[in-house]
Formats: structure tokens, C-alpha cells, sequence
């Protein structure tokens, strides 16, 4: 599993996990060893992401937090993370960074 990151070394993922508290941080992280762990197996709240250039996006829905992430080259990458109210926007955002793996 792999956090994006930018050319100049940034992860807007890591970034805003260290962010939070740290009761939500542990929440999402949790999920995300989760899908680490057990795949599309794992036992949280995912789903898949459609629309035209989404093709092999997925989010995990943690309480109020949205984790976006794709498989690619055998891979977890993961793309985006924000709140519910911003995912919109955060789906165009991890668009442009699955594109760029």
C-alpha cells in the first residue's frame, strides 16, 4: 500500500490524516489496514466510484471521512482523503492522481 505523493515528495492523504484527531485518524487508518490486510474482503464500508475516467476507483466510507484509493500494479495507492461534504470535489481531485500513476 502506498500513499500519492506529488513530484516534490507532498501526500495530501498523510497530510490530512496527521490532521485530525486522533480518535478519526485511528478510524480511517484502521480501514485502510483493513483493506491492506483482507482486499476487496475486507469487512468496511467501500464502494465503487462511476463515471466517465473512474474506472477502477473505489472509496471507503468512514463515518464522515471518504477514502478514495485504486488498485494499480498490484498496488494499493491511495489517492485522497476528506470529508463527506468536500468528496465531490475530492473525486475530481483523485481522478487527476490516478491518472498520473
Amino acid at each position: 500500500m502506498r500513499f500519492f505523493e506529488t513530484d516534490a515528495g507532498n501526500s495530501q492523504p498523510r497530510d490530512f490524516l496527521d490532521g485530525l484527531p486522533p480518535k478519526d485518524r485511528a478510524y480511517i487508518v484502521g480501514d485502510i489496514a483493513a483493506l491492506r490486510d483482507y482486499g476487496i474482503h475486507a469487512p468496511i464500508s467501500t464502494r465503487t466510484i462511476k463515471g466517465g475516467g473512474n474506472r477502477g476507483m473505489s472509496e471507503i466510507r468512514t463515518g464522515n471521512f471518504r477514502t478514495f484509493y485504486c488498485f494499480k500494479y498490484r498496488v494499493i495507492w491511495i489517492l485522497h482523503v476528506c470529508k463527506k461534504q468536500d468528496q465531490h470535489a475530492g473525486i475530481e481531485v483523485a481522478r487527476k492522481r490516478m491518472q498520473k500513476l
